[in-house]
Order: structure tokens, then sequence, then C-alpha cells
């Protein structure tokens, strides 16, 4: 069995005088991480979910966000986690 984590990369920009409320905005989401703010309005948001639907989605709402002028995903990758193999001698009792 696989689980795939989605990692995803956005800058953000808005309006320098809603930078704090965008800000708030994006960090009250738990998948989302902000690892960088300009204070001409601009953010770089780190996102970890479960889904390219999920990505598309908070990319969509931050996006429409009050004051945000575009919202722009920059790195898409797929982290695919295999469970380990189980060999012969372990799976024996």
């Amino acid at each position: 069995m696989t689980e795939a984590a989605h990692i995803a990369s956005l800058i953000v920009q808005c309006r320098p005088e809603a930078l704090d409320a965008v800000r708030a905005s994006i960090e009250a989401e738990p998948a989302a991480e902000v690892h960088a703010v300009d204070p001409a309005g601009r953010l770089i948001v780190v996102l970890e979910v479960a889904s390219e639907g999920a990505v598309a989605d908070l990319a969509y709402g931050f996006g429409n966000l009050a004051g945000v002028l575009g919202c722009n995903l920059v790195y898409h990758a797929i982290d695919q986690e295999e469970d380990a193999p189980t060999s012969p001698q372990e799976s024996t009792a």
C-alpha cells in the first residue's frame, strides 16, 4: 500500500496593507506554512496535502482572500511512501 504526499509551493501577491490579514488567513490552514514574507506584499507558501485536488482548492482559496492580487503555483511534487517489503524470514513464525 502506498501513501502520497503532495508538496507544493505558491507565491501569493497581495496589497501591502492586507499582508498581515492574508498571512494570518494562510497560517490558519494546517496544511500551509508561510516560509517567507516580503513587506511589498509577497508570501512564499508551502503546502503538504494528500491530493492534487487539495493543492488546487487551497490555491484557489488563497487567491480569493480579500486583498490578494494573485496566487501562483511554482512547484508541485508527489512523494510516494511505500510500505517496506516483508522478508520471507520475517513472515514465518
